[in-house]
């Protein structure tokens, strides 16, 4: 996804460490049906430094999926959250406040029900340092990288990690980087394709059932992206996003309407059970074209109807 405010032998032991996961079905078998009317939605700066009040209003947007975009991971293993640096030598070392803001995400009364924490974005190396990592040091809990995401895991409560790879494309380290993952404490890894789909066929057939969602870009790169083709390819029902009103007069994007009726047709054509909204950021930026509570609405209505 776009920055819009600029717009080998380690497998093996990884694999004896982990819990094998089941083998999807392939391109070709029957989909089978999930559940309707889940709402994701993805968020930058805002979702860090905004203070409690964002926290508040996700709360009650009746979005069931935050996803904190984006994670970055440079050479050495330290982890930045955009431009700032959260996790270094095993060690949280971001916004003190951040964890217990987050933590409120999921208490009552709350729509949301799961974090996930992005990795990657358009023009990033992320998925190349997380590669080379591997190939130097294993996945091991000695490891920096380990050490890293476990203690993102400890200060986000993420329940997943969303992988945005829009570079490196690497099936074998983004595995076994996964499986590493899982080890640790996130119950799931989600996918956010807009193109190479071989790539992301890869990933699914290697994780199986860990893979419980695929996030469909279609605005900007992907806007051509059909959920139905994809489902096919993926052998899973995929949730697709939009764009929300953004840019300069905030004359681009998706109003909260045509988010639905969109929602509405993929859900005729290719029986999305739920679908997402890029980006928070923007979505605040252009409030008066609708709030995120409205778009929230939007995907519910459309995918539970």
């Amino acid at each position: 996804m776009r920055w819009t405010w600029v717009r080998t032998a380690v497998a093996l032991a990884v694999a004896a460490s982990i819990v094998q996961t089941s083998q999807p079905d392939t391109a070709e078998a029957q989909v089978s049906p999930a559940a309707a009317g889940r709402s994701a939605i993805y968020g930058g700066g805002p979702f860090y430094q905004d203070g409690q009040g964002v926290m508040d209003v996700l709360r009650s947007s009746g979005f069931t999926t935050v996803i904190l975009w984006s994670i970055h991971v440079h050479d050495n293993g330290d982890l930045y959250y955009n431009d700032h640096l959260v996790v270094k030598d095993g060690q949280y070392v971001g916004d003190a406040g951040w964890p217990a803001r987050l933590r409120t995400l999921k208490q009552a009364p709350t729509s949301v029900d799961r974090i996930e924490v992005s990795v990657g974005a358009w023009g990033t190396p992320d998925w190349q340092a997380i590669d080379n990592l591997i190939t130097r040091d294993g996945t091991g809990s000695g490891t920096v990288l380990y050490r890293n995401f476990l203690a993102l895991k400890n200060a986000t409560g993420a329940d997943a990690i969303n992988n945005d790879d829009e570079a490196h494309y690497d099936v074998d380290s983004t595995v076994i980087f996964a499986r590493m993952a899982n080890a640790m404490g996130y119950r799931n890894f989600t996918l956010a394709p807009y193109t190479a789909v071989s790539y992301w066929q890869g990933v699914k057939n290697g994780l199986g059932g860990l893979v419980d969602r695929v996030y469909l870009q279609a605005y900007a790169g992907g806007s051509g992206n059909d959920p139905a083709t994809w489902t096919r390819s993926l052998g899973m029902p995929v949730d697709p996003g939009l764009w929300s009103k953004n840019g300069s007069g905030c004359t681009a994007g998706d109003s909260p309407a045509q988010v639905e009726s969109k929602m509405r047709a993929w859900k005729s054509s290719a029986g999305i059970p739920g679908g997402f909204m890029w980006l928070y950021d923007d979505i605040k930026q252009c409030s008066a074209q609708g709030a995120a509570a409205d778009y929230a609405r939007a995907i519910n209505t459309a995918t539970t109807s």
